[in-house]
């Protein structure tokens, strides 16, 4: 395979100044986190917030390019411990890892890590396909790759988890970049002045339920012809399954971004990128998903080097490009364009409105797209007016370090949104200018209000990758998306978080599930995370019921005490979880490793402040869910 490469440029360099107003901390060293992503492309660097070990602290995984990869487990105290050694992630030492997405392939209530991988592995010198890491749910993982089926080789720059087909399980959509350069030049100076590069056709890994995944890309018709960065799994179009938005990059040469709907239930895929006005040609990188004209459907923002694209969804299947009016175009630096790669909307200051995070990198380009090294990164603060105005740099988010992938998270539990922020090696041309990664803090000092929410699906994928969620209070309507991996290389926590500003109560809460299943919860208290289990009131005994294992409890109604008796027929690994008549989790009662045979838990409606009323004791058992209603009451 031929190695890519980009004529070089020399440009200025300026170093960064922070403001004393700043809002955010770069708490990196402090926190344990002290990393250089080594990446001999310039293209990797990707980062997720998730919680690998269920402890309610959102970790941190970051690919390491040439190195290997770190996994940052955090201790509940604002530190973080490096574990990716403890846990198993040997192999990512022997290939070039360049992307990463979580999601939990078979239910069994633990995230699993997929790696996009450089295709060429360096303890053989052979090609490398992508690597499945399994949760074995006692802190290490498995490389299943082969056995899961993952075997293709290629340059996979990205990767988003959705379901497909709407069968319950995580399917992955990988998207691939350069497999042969090629370039065009002016006939008479000889200077380059175009692409025409080869591109790898993206993977449709399609979940097989018995963790194994068989790759449809080409049955299905998806054999894309771009060279793709990222992608997103989104339900663009609100009719409750999962599209698929592709980023590609030197879209002017080779291919502009790829809008696939998907015909769910019909089956197969129809582009529509040309007649909704996707289409855009640009060198794009990453994807942030978010309705941040509150018009209740998704928009669409995405990174480009040269001027970035901001596609406003008109509601009736056609996008338009607003990024000029709405001020988020990140454009150039003098005559220089400035390179954009990881991006997110998030409400950062929790005054309810939706803004933008774009994490800007040098590369080397051609001179014809001569790139700049000052490329702070930018924040733009939502003025409520479908406007935005950059405030990075009086909130100390300006950086000038070579970022690539970010992710957003709530890591300290406070109620406000984090950053963590991938840089990159082989730009530094100022000794004393220290290059790290950055994970930003948000001391966010105001008292606005706000809610998170964490969704367990029981038909649908646990992580609910898919669903939407729309909030009502104040007259108004937020909407948000659970995503699979949309920014560059990167995946944000799957918890949605929802800023409330002066807002003092919540009229509902509206999950519309893939599928279009619909729950509504009400009485929803405000400053503190809400787990939300699918259609519990409903239908949780029927919605995976297994007849080897049994969960009872007596005496039901009670009004202080009642013993939970449930039966395994094996050792297994058990989560035991009390959800209020809304499908609220209220506690977890046990969660660990069980013997075959009969349990009992002792029930105190007091221990838990439980007033008359009816709720729901859930068993999942590695995946296997059963459920039992009981009721508070004389």
């Amino acid at each position: 395979m031929k190695q890519f490469y980009i004529q070089l440029l020399a440009i200025s360099f300026f170093l960064p100044t922070m403001s004393l107003a700043q809002n955010f901390t770069d708490v990196s060293y402090d926190a344990g986190i002290d990393f250089l992503v080594d990446h001999e492309q310039f293209m990797g660097g990707g980062t997720a917030f998730f919680d690998y070990n269920n402890d309610g602290f959102a970790d941190i995984y970051v690919t390491g390019g040439e190195d290997r990869d770190r996994l940052y487990q955090n201790n509940g105290d604002g530190t973080f411990t490096e574990k990716g050694m403890d846990a198993g992630l040997i192999h990512t030492a022997d290939v070039m890892s360049h992307s990463v997405a979580t999601g939990d392939i078979d239910n069994d209530g633990f995230r699993d890590v997929f790696i996009g991988t450089r295709g060429f592995n360096f303890s053989n010198s052979s090609n490398a396909h992508c690597l499945l890491y399994y949760n074995n749910g006692d802190g290490t993982f498995t490389d299943i790759s082969v056995t899961a089926g993952i075997l293709d080789s290629a340059w996979t720059a990205g990767a988003t988890f959705g379901d497909f087909n709407l069968d319950g399980y995580l399917d992955i959509y990988a998207t691939n970049y350069v497999e042969e350069v090629g370039f065009i030049s002016d006939t008479i100076t000889n200077q380059l002045i175009g692409f025409a590069h080869n591109c790898y056709p993206d993977f449709l890994y399609m979940n097989n339920g018995d963790n194994t995944f068989t790759q449809v890309a080409s049955e299905e018709g998806l054999l894309t012809e771009g060279c793709g960065l990222a992608a997103a799994a989104t339900d663009y179009d609100n009719d409750c399954d999962l599209d698929i938005l592709v980023a590609n990059d030197f879209g002017e040469w080779v291919h502009p971004n790829v809008l696939i709907e998907n015909n769910y239930p019909s089956g197969g895929y129809t582009d529509v990128s040309q007649s909704s006005g996707s289409d855009v040609g640009i060198y794009a990188m990453g994807i942030a998903v978010g309705d941040y004209d509150e018009d209740l459907d998704l928009d669409y923002y995405i990174s480009n080097l040269g001027r970035n694209v901001l596609m406003r969804n008109e509601g009736d299947g056609s996008f338009i490009d607003v990024a000029t009016a709405a001020g988020v175009e990140n454009t150039a630096v003098d005559t220089l364009l400035v390179t954009s790669w990881g991006n997110a909307f998030f409400d950062y200051d929790n005054d309810s409105y939706l803004d933008l995070y774009v994490a800007n990198g040098y590369i080397p380009a051609a001179q014809f797209i001569a790139t700049t090294i000052g490329d702070p990164n930018k924040l733009y603060r939502n003025n409520r007016d479908g406007t935005f105005t950059n405030i990075a740099d009086t909130l100390g988010v300006d950086d000038h370090h070579v970022a690539r992938g970010m992710a957003m998270g709530d890591y300290d539990n406070d109620g406000d949104l984090d950053m963590l922020v991938v840089v990159v090696n082989k730009f530094l041309f100022e000794p004393d200018y220290y290059e790290h990664i950055i994970l930003y803090r948000n001391d966010l000092n105001n008292d606005h209000n706000w809610l998170k929410v964490k969704l367990t699906g029981v038909e649908n994928n646990r992580d609910g990758f898919g669903a939407h969620l729309l909030l009502k209070a104040g007259g108004r309507t937020l909407m948000r998306e659970v995503g699979g991996g949309s920014s560059h290389a990167s995946q944000h926590s799957s918890i949605v978080h929802f800023g409330l500003e002066d807002i003092a109560e919540i009229d509902s809460l509206i999950i519309r599930w893939p599928g279009c299943g619909t729950q509504v919860i009400t009485d929803i208290p405000l400053n503190q995370q809400i787990e939300v289990l699918e259609d519990v009131p409903v239908d949780i005994t029927q919605a995976i019921a297994s007849t080897e294992i049994t969960i009872d409890n007596s005496p039901n109604p009670f009004a202080e005490n009642t013993s939970i008796t449930y039966r395994l027929p094996n050792s297994s690994h058990i989560q035991l979880s009390l959800y209020d008549g809304m499908g609220r989790k209220i506690a977890q009662l046990i969660e660990g490793n069980k013997a075959s045979g009969v349990h009992q838990y002792s029930f105190s409606a007091k221990q838990y402040q439980l007033t008359s009323g009816i709720y729901f004791v859930v068993l999942n058992v590695e995946g296997k869910v059963v459920g039992k209603k009981v009721v508070v009451g004389r």
